[in-house]
């Protein structure tokens, strides 16, 4: 839905106080997201689709250092331009100006647009035109979109790009473009020409993304690196057959890299780390999608872990007592702690393997697991509690 904005909107944006994207999360026992209001303007660094819903980066530059908001759009966010008309985001060249005002969720610095406003676009004297070149003159293009043919002329103050050329010169197009074009209203000249794709080569590549996966193994190459294996749940911005969507599709299967720049949170706020993490996780990430399909991950938040106090350990079962609903963990390879942990489990405790879920018969001695539930300290012994998850990384046999 696209709503009509007023041009006093625009200024009223700076009214509003900005908020880190990226505010320190402290444990919490909260039952829902801290979010707050936020305004801000800044420069479309990336634009991933043109339909909702769908997600655009926008760079803001406070004192001189930057920082890149994630922004949700769905189909109720209102759009505007400076000149109060409604636009749409078929008309959005990256670059452009653009004030956001919307809901921060503090826990994962991801921004849900209320109102959109492109800053650099004024109905009343250009308009967009998108389409595929069918020709090329010595000062003109022939763009076809709907079935027309559109004559644009390029004039010496026409701005091209092509790919990371840029200036480009007509010369530098190749019949069969997809482009992006804004005229001058009432004219077939051109201000700016941007080549999106040309084939298969998408020349404007959203890769910074946020999205929805589930863990099917961890690997910590060490304390504050590694790779997280995981399947992709539902996205609905993350269409099949998308040229733009260069994360995948539900159900695929997908590498995401941490390193010591990765914020890990947990649900409802609350820092966390890598070693909380279990199998059978769901985890929201944001995260910077390679050629070869791999995320670097810039935040991951474990929607499945949010109470405070929650130990993970992995390590060597020593030894089982079913009857009692009870097992104990030494550290694995020698780490930092040898005592063992005794391991209190109940009828809701989810048992998991690599291969898909499991039972406490699954447990065997020597068998390699991580655990994950409430540490309590009492007489110097540490046991884990309210157990949530048990995933045994070790077959028997």
């Amino acid at each position: 839905m696209n709503t009509r904005v007023s041009k006093g909107f625009v200024a009223a944006l700076m009214l509003v106080t900005v908020l880190s994207p990226f505010a320190p999360a402290k444990a919490s026992e909260s039952e829902s997201e801290s979010t707050s209001p936020i305004s801000f303007s800044g420069q479309l660094i990336e634009l991933s689709s043109t339909t909702a819903p769908t997600t655009i980066i926008v760079r803001k530059n406070p004192a001189g250092e930057f920082a890149d908001y994630t922004v949700d759009i769905d189909t109720s966010t209102a759009f505007g331009t400076n000149a109060a008309n409604t636009t749409s985001m078929d008309d959005w060249i990256t670059g452009d100006g653009m004030s956001v005002v919307g809901t921060l969720n503090n826990n994962t610095g991801v921004v849900t647009a209320d109102t959109v406003v492109n800053a650099s676009l004024n109905p009343q004297n250009m308009r967009g035109l998108n389409g595929w070149i069918s020709s090329i003159g010595d000062d003109s293009i022939s763009v076809q979109w709907n079935g027309r043919e559109h004559n644009v002329n390029v004039i010496p103050t026409t701005k091209m790009v092509v790919g990371r050329k840029n200036p480009a010169a007509i010369t530098d197009f190749t019949v069969g473009d997809r482009v992006r074009i804004r005229l001058d209203k009432g004219t077939e000249n051109a201000r700016i020409i941007i080549v999106l794709r040309r084939g298969n080569e998408n020349f404007l590549k959203a890769r910074t993304r946020g999205f929805w996966a589930e863990v099917t193994d961890i690997d910590e190459t060490d304390s504050a690196s590694g790779k997280i294996d995981a399947t992709l749940l539902s996205n609905p911005h993350l269409r099949s057959g998308d040229v733009n969507n260069m994360v995948g599709n539900e159900g695929d299967s997908i590498d995401i890299n941490y390193d010591e720049n990765t914020k890990f949170v947990r649900k409802f706020m609350g820092s966390s780390e890598i070693s909380e993490f279990q199998i059978g996780d769901k985890l929201f990430i944001v995260g910077r999608v390679s050629d070869e399909g791999e995320i670097d991950a810039r935040l991951i938040k474990d929607n499945s872990m949010w109470k405070k106090g929650v130990s993970s350990r992995v390590g060597v079962v020593e030894s089982i007592d079913l009857d009692d609903n009870v097992f104990t963990v030494s550290a694995l390879n020698g780490g930092s702690s040898s005592a063992d942990v005794s391991v209190y489990y109940s009828d809701d405790t989810a048992f998991k393997t690599r291969g898909g879920d499991r039972t406490e018969s699954s447990l065997f001695v020597g068998a390699e697991v991580r655990v994950r539930g409430i540490a309590h300290t009492g007489s110097g012994t540490l046991t884990i509690e309210d157990v949530d998850s048990v995933a045994i990384l070790s077959e028997g046999s």
